[in-house]
């Protein structure tokens, strides 16, 4: 017997990833302020990064077990 039901496209689960990032960043610059200024616009040298996985969560499809 034929069946007239289709499967269903399965999905591929997307997952948000939040991580703990500490940077030590220099700037060369006059003062603070401008220092201040260059790292919101600009970004500086970074010297130490420092990653840490805070938490995983599943956004669209299913987890595997």
């Amino acid at each position: 017997m034929k069946s007239n039901v289709s499967k269903i496209k399965e999905t591929k689960a997307t997952q948000c990833f939040s991580f703990e990032v500490v940077m030590l960043v220099h700037i060369i610059a006059d003062n603070e302020a401008t220092a201040k200024t260059q790292l919101d616009d600009k970004g500086g040298i970074v010297t130490k990064r420092e990653v840490k996985l805070v938490n995983t969560s599943t956004l669209y499809g299913e987890e595997k077990e």
